[in-house]
């Protein structure tokens, strides 16, 4: 038979409204439907040997002709597995009834000749060998479903005669004898449900069974009347007889082929054709098999296969199909374009052949030898001599057998976020030098303000110091003088009253009005007093430009605890008690330093700024401690009563030496202390805790400046709330 494609799939579907549907014997379409109960009344009532099972094949009910055909009552069969009773029926068969029991088929029978009817070694009709048939069919329940099938079964013996009466045999089948090997064999090839002709070499069909009668809608008699070209009329006698050629020569041949039935419909099958003699007669048997069902799956296949296909060959990206076996399956137009080859070459070809990423063909390895079910990577690959970057995503399908890859190009992605990093970077720097040149400008600032500030004071230290030193020299100088010339008078005034002890009335009561012992006492007290209060001038003056240092440019050797007393000198007025408040504690420890290499007066204006703000915590210390009631203001307070909770406010100062090149200054004091959010901000410029007004903010930092950069020593403050606050200083001893 020749082959032709199938046209149309209506045209491949038209013959199952023609099929038969299989009824069985007393059960009607009515009696389907009805509930268990009445289908197993029904079956045991029939005449005919019939039984029904659920859907685990387990027997519920058999007919008493059953029973008979089993040799067996239906106790000893109720509740048995058919397959347990009947262990020899052929694999198939069970594989046809679950696809019946799942709604698939709606009829099916088989031919047995063999002696399969046999229960617990008790013998049935078909131990002698005679053919028996069977037929299946579901039975519903009242909800419509299947609920099991109605079995049927029958010996084929007593119906030759009836089906094959007048039809001419092959002539080595004899008809006398029924029960014979032959006969039995045409009657299983008569019942076969493929479809089933012998034809000659020139086409004449001899015979025809009754499947292919059915589904070509011709009798037996009429089937043996045409010729193989009749049912396949693109069949010619050259081609039938080609084929015959080739099926004497290879005792086989298998092709697919359209059969056109008596109404002119097409049905597809696959045939297959074996050669045989008898009497000398050259006999080609054709056996073929509806294969509506699978032209109808292939066209299915095929549409989602294309859908597939166009669907893949849409999405803007490379797509590949690999097997586990590191193999191309397939891949998509947009990947065949990228390396300028036809799609078909890829198939087949072992991944990596192209030889145009290495990372790839890592990433394809390492997916199938992992347990993951989908992965995503970023590769480069060489395409048409340019290196582009693929954003690779796999998944694995059919049982981890196969994957896909979908790779993305975002070379362009990639570029533009590499040129949007490097020109965030370039910002970046752009921001930190001018955040750096901004520092440097405000500290600039700040040490122009400073120098200025520090030139203006050393000036006007300097211009006051020159006019207090004049008169306080010229007051002290005649203090000394005063103080001779009073003692000179006063020695003169004893020996008056030594020599004149009787003086007249006016001058004894002038004596007496002036309290001339007192006078005399008096008198040098007042001198001595003159005296001390000149010198304090001088060392105030001596403490002002010793600060200052405006006339040293350069670093000197210098006494570190020199600076700190004329510094401590001149904030003597805040360490005294006053406006009703105590007094702040000054603890000095100092140690034995030796001379500093170092800028006498940048370290005193550093102490100034370290010691201000000290005095400003302590007194802070207590105005939070008077407002929260922890304390009572010093001029409350009896003289039995202490201070309160609160410590009398305290500063210490201790120096000592660090090692054998470092001395340290360490100030602390007992106020509140601060955060670690403060402390990490005290050294920035312009930042102050204190209230508006009353600090620039710039104290530390100018501290910092001169105690790091101008000393290279180090500025460190440890404080915790409640607990005060400590600033160490630490300055190399350097050529000192």
């Amino acid at each position: 038979m020749q082959t032709r494609p199938v046209k149309q799939k209506s045209q491949v579907l038209e013959r199952y409204a023609d099929r038969p549907t299989f009824v069985t014997h007393k059960l009607t379409e009515a009696a389907v439907s009805e509930s268990k109960e009445q289908f197993r009344r029904f079956v045991e009532h029939s005449p005919d040997a019939v039984a029904m099972v659920d859907c685990e094949m387990r027997y519920l009910s058999v007919s008493p002709t059953w029973e008979t055909a089993c040799n067996l009552s239906a106790p000893h069969i109720i509740g048995k597995s058919h397959w347990e009773l009947f262990p020899h029926l052929a694999q198939y068969w069970q594989q046809t009834i679950r696809a019946m029991l799942a709604g698939v088929l709606e009829y099916t029978e088989f031919v047995e000749a063999r002696s399969t009817l046999s229960i617990a070694n008790k013998t049935g009709p078909g131990a002698t060998g005679e053919a028996i048939k069977w037929a299946f069919k579901p039975w519903k329940n009242s909800d419509g479903a299947i609920g099991g099938l109605i079995l049927s079964t029958s010996s084929l013996a007593d119906r030759i005669s009836s089906d094959h009466g007048d039809r001419p045999l092959p002539s080595d089948v004899k008809t006398d004898r029924p029960e014979t090997p032959a006969h039995i064999t045409k009657l299983a090839i008569d019942t076969c449900p493929d479809l089933v002709l012998f034809a000659t070499s020139e086409g004449q069909i001899c015979y025809a069974n009754q499947a292919i009668c059915r589904n070509l809608g011709y009798s037996q008699s009429e089937m043996q009347q045409l010729k193989v070209s009749d049912i396949n009329p693109q069949l010619s006698l050259v081609d039938w007889q080609t084929h015959c050629s080739q099926i004497k020569a290879q005792n086989c041949l298998t092709f697919e082929a359209l059969c056109q039935t008596k109404e002119g419909k097409s049905l597809p099958v696959e045939v297959k054709v074996n050669y045989f003699e008898s009497d000398g007669q050259e006999y080609y048997c054709a056996i073929a098999r509806d294969i509506c069902d699978r032209k109808v799956a292939q066209l299915a296949l095929l549409e989602a296969k294309e859908q597939l296909q166009a669907v893949l060959d849409a999405v803007p990206g490379l797509v590949s199909w690999v097997s586990s076996d590191l193999r191309y399956l397939g891949v998509n137009r947009h990947l065949a374009a990228a390396y300028q080859m036809p799609a078909e070459i890829f198939v087949g070809q072992k991944v990596g052949f192209l030889e145009t990423s290495s990372k790839f063909n890592d990433l394809v390895y390492k997916f199938f030898a992992s347990d993951d079910k989908t992965t995503s990577e970023e590769v480069t690959a060489s395409v048409k001599g340019e290196n582009k970057t693929y954003l690779i995503v796999a998944q694995k399908y059919q049982k981890n057998s196969m994957a896909v890859f979908v790779g993305l190009d975002i070379t362009d992605r990639k570029q533009a976020l590499s040129a949007l990093q490097e020109s965030e970077e370039r910002l970046r720097q752009q921001a930190s030098k001018l955040e750096q040149m901004l520092l440097v400008l405000q500290r600039t600032q700040t040490q122009l303000i400073q120098t200025e500030k520090m030139s203006s004071l050393g000036q006007l230290v300097a211009g006051v110091a020159h006019e207090i030193n004049n008169p306080v020299s010229f007051i002290s100088g005649n203090v000394s003088h005063a103080r001779g010339y009073i003692e000179e008078l006063l020695q003169l005034v004893e020996l008056y009253q030594k020599y004149y002890p009787s003086v007249v009335p006016e001058i004894q009561n002038y004596i007496e009005e002036l309290d001339l012992d007192f006078l005399k006492k008096d008198l040098v007290k007042l001198l001595n007093s003159m005296q001390v209060g000149s010198e304090r001038i001088r060392d105030v003056v001596r403490s002002l430009r010793l600060f200052s240092r405006t006339d040293e440019a350069e670093m000197k050797s210098a006494d570190i605890h020199e600076g700190l007393d004329s510094t401590l000198l001149i904030l003597q007025n805040r360490l005294q008690a006053k406006g009703g408040r105590t007094g702040i504690s000054l603890i000095k420890e100092y140690g034995n330093l030796p001379r500093v290499h170092c800028y006498p007066g940048h370290l005193n204006q550093v102490f100034m700024h370290l010691l201000t703000n000290a005095i400003d915590a302590v007194e802070t210390g207590v105005k939070n401690a008077e407002k929260s009631g922890t304390i009572k203001n010093h001029a409350d307070l009896s003289a039995h009563e202490s201070p309160g909770k609160m410590p009398n406010p305290e500063i210490r100062i201790r120096t000592e030496m660090v090692g054998e090149s470092e001395v340290a200054i360490v100030i602390s004091d007992n106020g509140p202390g601060m955060t670690q959010e403060v402390l990490g901000c005290i050294f920035d410029p312009l930042f102050t805790t204190k209230p508006p007004g009353t600090s620039t903010g710039l104290g530390l930092s100018i501290s910092r400046h001169l105690v790091v950069e101008k000393h290279g020593g180090k500025l460190e403050y440890v404080s915790e709330p409640g607990r005060g606050t400590e600033v160490i200083v630490k300055i190399a001893i350097g050529n000192g």
